[in-house]
């Protein structure tokens, strides 16, 4: 009975706090669930709803670009309750006439569409493998009646996910329930023998210890790591809270994930320990016995954590829930750890996860210089969401009002204060890395702004470039006149802005805005003469597009405070 209690109440907001009408909030607000992003995040940089040029949406409601990961997410967002065959059907020829056949019915696109469509093409004309995710969410629910429409076009696309009503709310209390503190679990492994030893008391665990850390290694049944699953349910109601260290979430029917599920289906599956890298865990307490007790080994642990193996766990989980039997005689590698050092914690971590990048906006939630800046924020009443479902969450609700992430910030705090602007476009997880590294390298040229000292300079800095941005957003979504350039600057503005100084963000707008537009036109007739095709997305990701506007406006190069 609370879902609609609490989806309605988030749309009436959405839809109070933008002006929007109840279906566009609707659709904001399952974007927002999705990508776990602020609602202004969303409105500015996802949704493609524009008012001053019509729909021209191509048939997309939101467009997400991740270029670290090369992955793509495409919205279609029904806020009533049909589900039918054509809208389905629709919204995945929508996508690839866009983005497979590059728009071959010539559809008139709006700014933020044209320039998804540019930055999708300059990725994939890079050499990039994007991997495409199709989400469609719809205000009704999963019924009988609907069930084998769903199930036919899920089958038929496995870009494509399908969200109903009950969805939407279960993704929104996942997010939320990021922040919620887990209760104790204890659990115990039962480590399998060996089946080659003959002898009385056959091997299982390869144990060790460096210092105060043990190690452990061994064999487990998939249905016994099904069991922590379903113990991490009974005590918190959810399976989340087992991975609360992992770095990544759950990332759906990607291929990887596809491979592993074809694994434990095939008649191959008793092999899988051959065809996948393991589980690892991390436990407060582990204790080891001496040896083998009723044919296994009984590995008792406080808390565990998987750190690494989430999309195997998760998979195998969703196979047990549909049938456990396919997971008879199948079973995975572990390897178990006792430590409570959050530094080792982090160093295992990166360590163990090496199939994309790292999402060092997670790891950075809890330093010292975040808890300075959302102090800072909050007292100006705008929400600076560090952790992963903020937005959802009762504490923040001042996140319908004015809001924006920590690493969307920081990016811009690079691309200004650090004067970078065309890395921080390039890669937002170069960025949030070499900060990450600043916080506790002494010797990083950064360290001093981020060690998290009080009397740091660096909580005003962000305050002036949160007001710079904010600016220069409402100037792209905001004014019809201007030139398309804009729709790709947004770093490059800010930083000709910053550079300028003062407090005339109008004037100092206008100048760095003259001057791009100057420089775009001169860097397209370059172009031209050499018979080269340009793009505004690539040349905003050249060091050129900076050493340009700094002849035009006379920038020197300056001196991080």
């Amino acid at each position: 009975m609370n879902r609609d209690l609490f989806l309605d109440g988030f749309v009436g907001r959405i839809a109070s706090r933008f002006a929007l009408s109840t279906d566009f909030a609707f659709e904001i607000l399952a974007v927002a669930a999705v990508l776990d992003m602020t609602f202004d995040e969303v409105m500015d940089n996802v949704s493609t709803l524009e008012h001053c040029s019509g729909s021209h949406d191509g048939g997309m409601d939101g467009i997400y670009i991740d270029e670290d990961e090369a992955v793509m997410h495409l919205f279609q967002v029904k806020s009533g309750a049909h589900l039918g065959d054509n809208i389905l059907a629709k919204f995945v020829n929508d996508y690839r006439n866009l983005f497979v056949f590059g728009n071959i019915t010539q559809l008139p696109l709006n700014s933020k569409v044209t320039r998804a469509f540019e930055m999708y093409h300059s990725l994939a004309l890079s050499g990039r493998a994007i991997e495409t995710r199709l989400h469609f969410v719809f205000g009704g629910e999963i019924t009988p009646l609907n069930r084998e429409i769903a199930l036919r076009h899920l089958e038929a696309n496995e870009r494509l996910t399908i969200y109903d009503r009950n969805d939407l709310y279960d993704q929104i209390e996942n997010l939320v329930a990021e922040h919620r503190k887990r209760k104790p679990v204890t659990f115990s492994f039962m480590a399998q023998r060996s089946n080659i030893s003959l002898k009385s008391d056959p091997q299982a665990l390869i144990s060790f210890q460096i210092q105060n850390v043990k190690a452990i290694n061994f064999r487990l049944s998939a249905l016994d790591l099904c069991r922590l699953l379903d113990r991490e349910k009974e005590i918190n109601s959810r399976i989340d809270s087992v991975f609360s260290d992992n770095i990544r979430g759950y990332l759906g029917s990607n291929r990887t994930n596809t491979k592993i599920r074809e694994t434990i289906k095939s008649d191959y599956a008793e092999y899988f320990p051959f065809l996948n890298n393991g589980i690892t865990i991390i436990a407060e307490q582990v204790k080891i016995p001496r040896e083998m007790q009723a044919g296994v080994y009984p590995v008792e642990t406080r808390n565990p954590v998987i750190v690494n193996g989430l999309q195997t766990t998760h998979v195998i989980y969703d196979a047990y829930l549909s049938n456990p039997e396919e997971l008879e005689g199948v079973y995975v590698l572990v390897r178990l750890y006792e430590t409570s050092d959050p530094e080792l914690v982090d160093k295992i971590t990166d360590a163990t996860n090496t199939q994309s990048p790292i999402n060092f906006r997670d790891k950075m939630s809890n330093k010292n210089f975040n808890k300075y800046v959302k102090a800072l924020f909050e007292s100006r009443g705008i929400g600076y969401l560090t952790k992963r479902g903020e937005t959802f969450e009762n504490s923040f609700s001042r996140a319908l009002n004015e809001s924006i992430h920590a690493d969307h910030l920081l990016k811009f705090w690079y691309a200004t204060c650090y004067e970078k602007p065309e890395l921080a476009k390039n890669s937002k997880a170069r960025v949030l890395e070499e900060i990450f590294e600043a916080t506790s390298t002494r010797s990083h040229p950064l360290h001093s702004l981020f060690s998290g000292d009080a009397d740091s300079p660096l909580y005003q800095q962000l305050l002036n470039v949160y007001h710079l941005y904010r600016f220069v957003v409402e100037q792209r979504n905001g004014a019809e006149s201007r030139a398309d350039f804009v729709m790709y600057a947004d770093e490059l503005l800010c930083y000709g802005m910053y550079k300028l100084g003062g407090d005339d963000f109008s004037a100092n707008y206008s100048k760095v805005y003259d001057a791009l537009l100057q420089a775009s036109v001169d860097e397209k007739s370059i172009y031209s003469a050499k018979g080269l095709t340009y793009s505004h997305d690539g040349y905003f990701k050249s060091a050129k597009s900076r050493y340009d506007l700094d002849r035009l406006l006379g920038f020197v190069p300056g001196t991080l405070i």
